[in-house]
């Protein structure tokens, strides 16, 4: 038990057991530490990814200890944020995401890199060219006024110095909150960001796992970054 409870504070401290941890890795791979881990998974919400000599705790969407809330992200954006300033940050990041990782191949990562002005023309594009069941399902399965934030990314400049509410401000400001997690590179001036082996192993090993790549697709494709 005491074992188990180390390799708990480590993972819920770092996220993750590396090859630096050697002796907890060791003792994480006993039938007994991994029974006790997939107990305190069942109640706290979370699940353990084994991948490339890492362990990675995953926490569930709806962990309440352990997942980002809407609320969490709003207050994160500042004091007077309002919620559409929430949903618009889980929208780019799903753009992110899906510009990565949306190949509908063996393999689906599609970009080693991007531009933060392409994440910003692709959101644009998809702001500008949502369909009818697109917006659809935002407004009646998600009740989320995807035409509200539309047009609350369209209000905004696409960069002005000194502004903090641009477009581009926006994007940066959700790759920013990635960067904390380990799960993008910003690089170039703050002009370029490039996935983490982390959020490569995670999307690759957990989330783009052929048991969730069809579920995962057809939220991307629900969300509006179904393609070009």
């Amino acid at each position: 038990m005491r074992q188990t409870a180390k390799i708990l504070r480590k993972l819920l401290l770092d996220g993750e057991l590396d090859t630096n941890d050697s002796a907890l890795l060791a003792e994480y791979r006993t039938p007994e530490v991994r029974t006790e881990l997939d107990v305190w998974g069942e109640e706290l919400g979370f699940s353990l990814v084994d991948m490339r000599g890492k362990v990675y705790l995953v926490p569930h969407t709806d962990s309440e200890l352990l997942s980002f809330s809407i609320r969490d992200i709003r207050e994160r954006e500042s004091s007077s944020a309002r919620l559409i300033d929430a949903f618009l940050q889980c929208y780019i990041t799903m753009t992110i995401l899906w510009m990565f990782y949306g190949g509908k191949n063996k393999n689906p990562k599609q970009a080693m890199f991007l531009q933060i002005k392409d994440v910003v023309a692709m959101l644009d594009d998809r702001f500008s060219n949502a369909s009818a069941s697109e917006v659809n399902v935002f407004e009646t399965e998600y009740e989320i006024n995807f035409t509200h934030i539309s047009s609350h990314w369209s209000a905004m400049p696409v960069y002005e110095d000194q502004k903090r509410k641009t477009r581009m401000e926006s994007v940066l400001r959700a790759c920013r909150f990635m960067r904390e997690q380990q799960l993008l590179l910003l690089l170039d001036g703050d002009r370029e960001i490039r996935p983490t082996d982390r959020l490569d192993d995670l999307m690759m090993g957990y989330y783009l796992d052929m048991n969730r790549i069809d579920e995962i697709h057809s939220l991307f494709d629900s969300m509006g970054v179904s393609g070009q």
